[in-house]
């Protein structure tokens, strides 16, 4: 006899809370995504994810639009992502560099959902969702009951805590043996993160492969870095004590005079002390004036480093390809305007907000300005006092 649908989710939820973790090959399709990676889950607060294919149409425009993106897709490939509780480590082999990252950082493909072996919403189950049953069938050798659900609330509030279902329905089909959900096609709700970058009318769908539940709780071994390995910490620093926190000079204050200003934004530092090898991001957006124009006030983003990250790399070869001289020739800059970018390669883009940007290298340190609201001959000034600055490295 079969069991009732509410049985049957009610075991579900049971079997999920009493799982110590698992590892399978998680796969996450949808409109312009495919993702596939090797998923270790251990409890609430450990899992490892190794990409084997990393193919994001959100990751590639947002490359484009801004050429910010950390990492893109093929170098995801080829790292090693292991979250700890509130520490993230991402191992590159074939650089032999780590990097300890605060919080959980795994480069989600769908901004905003978690989808990289989560399944926790398996435990309120019966709670959260509608259930309706569409019976039982075979997927891939596997006997397989598949049910549907909907929120019982798009939104649930108490005193101290609020929560969103991002999802108008999903399907989930259960493994009958094991009570593991090998697939689950779900449709984003019209305020969703996921909607922004999928679309309200698109399925995501998510498939676990060769499946292997573990039994202990010893079953995954915390990670760490191999014991040569380029070690660099990833922190969050104010603007005013950057300079004494990294192991090269740097000088800002000529765009401080120039009217921008960092706010409470604070610096990006990723640093390898022990190697005094490091880079930075900053943020900072032209000061108020009592201007009545309403066209938005630039902003500034400059990253800078004695050491090349994987974005600084993309960067300076981009530069490199599409880099225009400036117009001072004793000036060693590179500039770029991306709105030629943009419409390269996203014909008919309006390309008002495009950015602007800089490049230069001075005594073994890498500057790169990127600038929006703002026009070629500005970056170019801005790039221009940085260079001629006299750098004073703070005691």
């Amino acid at each position: 006899m079969i069991s009732s649908v509410a049985e049957f989710a009610r075991w579900a939820s049971a079997a999920s809370k009493e799982r110590v973790g698992f590892e399978a090959i998680q796969v996450t399709e949808s409109s312009g995504l495919q993702i596939e990676a090797v998923v270790r889950r251990h409890g609430s607060r450990s899992i490892h994810i190794e990409y084997q294919v990393y193919q994001s149409s959100w990751t590639e425009l947002e490359e484009t639009l801004s050429g910010q993106v950390e990492f893109v897709g093929d170098e995801l490939c080829g790292f090693v992502l292991h979250c700890e509780g509130q520490v993230t480590w991402v191992y590159d082999p074939s650089t032999d560099t780590a990097i300890r990252k605060a919080g959980s950082q795994l480069f989600e493909p769908i901004p905003g959902l978690a989808t990289l072996g989560e399944l926790a919403f398996l435990d309120t189950l019966t709670q959260d969702f509608l259930l309706r049953d569409m019976g039982e069938e075979r997927i891939d050798e596997h006997p397989v009951r598949r049910i549907v659900l909907k929120p019982k609330q798009d939104y649930r509030s108490q005193l101290l805590s609020a929560m969103t279902f991002p999802i108008r329905k999903a399907t989930i089909d259960f493994d009958t043996e094991t009570l593991f959900p090998l697939s689950i096609s779900l449709v984003p709700s019209s305020g969703s993160p996921a909607a922004s970058i999928v679309g309200t009318d698109s399925t995501i769908r998510i498939m676990y492969k060769d499946v292997r539940l573990m039994e202990s709780p010893d079953a995954m071994n915390p990670f760490a870095p191999p014991a040569d390995a380029h070690i660099f910490e990833e922190s969050r620093v104010s603007v005013q004590d950057l300079a004494d926190s990294i192991p090269f000079a740097m000088k800002l204050s000529p765009l401080f005079d120039r009217g921008f200003e960092a706010g409470e934004w604070p610096a990006l530092l990723t640093i390898d002390a022990e190697s005094e090898r490091a880079h930075a991001t900053v943020h900072l957006s032209a000061a108020n004036d009592s201007s009545d124009d309403d066209s938005p006030s630039p902003r500034l983003t400059i990253c800078v480093g004695n050491y090349v990250s994987r974005n600084m790399a993309r960067r300076r070869s981009t530069f490199s390809e599409m880099g225009k001289p400036p117009t001072q020739d004793s000036l060693p800059l590179k500039l770029l305007d991306r709105s030629e970018l943009w419409k390269q390669r996203l014909p008919g883009i309006d390309t008002q907000h495009a950015p602007v940007e800089a490049f230069f290298e001075k005594d073994g340190v890498f500057w790169f300005l990127s600038a929006t609201s703002t026009g070629l001959d500005s970056i170019e000034a801005l790039a221009g006092d940085l260079f001629d600055a006299r750098d004073e490295k703070a005691p």
